[in-house]
């Protein structure tokens, strides 16, 4: 197992197989990352249908068969046939496609680990398939400790990431500023943020900017 953040898919051609309650929610997943797939299956789940008509997905009432993947940079597998899963898993595995098979992962390329997101922070945990049930408790126990607080926080940090990679020349100095920038202080407080970004420009004042080469 390889785990990798992959950057935004809304412009990649995304299929879901299978139009019951998991494609749903699967579907629902997709769209917390700007994803709008497209949903092959003879029927659909009266909720998909709604976001059919929100224009959040595209849906296509067929029985599926390869054609409808061939070209899809990555593919969910939720059908209640089995055969059909197996089936396209395993072409699409051959192809070198990503494939997340739900009922049998290891016919599959990858897997979608339990997410919570916190803005910029997205927290993922995968059991590899052991256990679904246990990611989701791991991630809502992770997920507590880092809270909505985060949210803003991360907007902090890289407010000061990209400040010091633009006026900071010297490598032991910017690794100073970004050291202390994740000091609890700065989680809990934001008068001290507000003191630490005053302290920063002052320091590295805009009209001093230098290049980074």
């Amino acid at each position: 197992m390889f785990p990798i953040m992959l950057e935004s898919l809304k412009n990649s051609k995304v299929v879901v197989i299978g139009g019951g309650h998991v494609a749903y929610h699967k579907v629902l997943n997709l769209h917390r990352f700007a994803i709008r797939p497209i949903i092959v299956s003879p029927t659909f789940h009266p909720p998909l249908l709604e976001l059919a008509e929100e224009g959040t997905v595209q849906l296509i009432q067929k029985e599926a068969d390869w054609n409808d993947v061939a070209d899809a940079f990555l593919t969910l597998l939720v059908t209640d046939n089995e055969e059909v899963n197996d089936q396209l898993a395993i072409r699409l595995k051959a192809n070198g496609k990503l494939v997340v098979h739900a009922s049998n992962p290891s016919l599959g390329t990858a897997q979608i680990p339990a997410v919570t997101t916190r803005g910029k922070l997205i927290i993922s945990v995968s059991t590899s398939g052991a256990s679904p049930s246990l990611a989701k408790k791991i991630r809502t126990e992770i997920a507590e400790t880092y809270d909505e607080r985060y949210e803003d926080y991360l907007d902090f940090l890289a407010d000061v990431r990209l400040y010091v990679k633009q006026q900071i020349t010297d490598r032991t100095e910017r690794r100073n500023w970004l050291k202390e920038a994740v000091e609890p202080i700065y989680l809990h407080n934001q008068e001290e943020r507000q003191t630490f970004l005053n302290e920063l420009q002052e320091t590295f004042p805009l009209e001093q900017k230098q290049l980074i080469r």
